[in-house]
């Protein structure tokens, strides 16, 4: 094991620290919740009935438990030895991303399904550096912009730097920028918690809006901090808000280990 890892593990370990003190802490205080043991599912159930009584809507909530890693990315990666073996198109390097215009703009046959069109071009060496590691990511897309999630273990990366971005302008894909996290290491398994149980915190930290819609709760790799040139990520709850009154959408993250509130400045698109 080197020094790295080593070093990388006992900063888990000081998270894992916190995360106790903060569950800790938080059951003393879960009357919000729970009164007790014994009635904790009819609290539950009162406090989602609390969230529809302020005119908050959610779909169906899986209540199911399960594991996550922490993991760890370099800060530096490998895109731009891999630019060399792109066609077709302009491309630059920055930011540790790569940036790339295409000499002839693709058409989206079906605006509703982008991804019938893009999956071909993603999946395509000569366009896209390791483009099987990315998934179509419908929620986080909007009509001027398709993203591609990275997949690490089955669960897709919520943040820029493991994300494919195409630009889309009336109708045709222009260029895209792409972020990808290199030298993946696992440093440790913990349990999380469920998605219902997510966005009951979620209110509680009062960060549901009244009158919104939860429109989606989806489990994926956000940033928690930067430790010697490598950044660590955190299995987490990311939830799309949407106001009825604006039609506006906010994202919430919610730390999937703890139930803690994550800090909203860090972008995930």
């Amino acid at each position: 094991m080197n020094f790295k890892r080593i070093e990388l593990i006992f900063f888990i370990a000081f998270i894992a620290l916190d995360i106790f003190l903060f569950i800790s802490y938080s059951q003393k205080d879960d009357a919000v919740i729970s009164t007790t043991k014994s009635t904790n599912e009819n609290s539950l159930s009162s406090v989602l009935k609390s969230i529809k009584g302020d005119q908050i809507t959610y779909g169906e909530l899986s209540n199911k438990k399960g594991k996550g890693y922490y993991i760890s990315s370099s800060t530096k990666n490998n895109l731009q030895e891999s630019i060399s073996s792109l066609q077709n198109q302009t491309v630059s390097y920055q930011n540790h991303k790569i940036v790339g215009v295409f000499e002839d703009s693709i058409k989206i046959k079906k605006s509703s399904s982008p991804q019938d069109t893009l999956n071909t071009v993603v999946s395509d060496e000569t366009k896209i550096v390791d483009g099987q590691s990315y998934k179509y990511n419908k929620n986080l897309s909007t009509k001027n912009t398709v993203v591609y999630t990275q997949i690490i273990r089955g669960t897709p990366v919520y943040m820029p730097n493991g994300q494919i971005r195409f630009t889309i302008r009336n109708g045709y894909v222009t260029g895209y920028s792409q972020g990808i996290l290199d030298d993946v290491e696992i440093l440790q398994q913990r349990p999380i918690i469920s998605q219902e149980r997510a966005v009951i915190w979620l209110y509680q930290y009062n960060k549901l809006m009244n009158n919104s819609s939860v429109e989606w709760v989806n489990l994926g790799y956000t940033k928690l901090l930067t430790v010697n040139n490598n950044i660590v990520y955190i299995p987490t709850w990311v939830i799309g808000v949407k106001s009825n009154s604006t039609g506006n959408v906010q994202y919430r993250r919610i730390n999937a280990f703890s139930g803690a509130i994550m800090d909203e400045s860090d972008s995930i698109n």
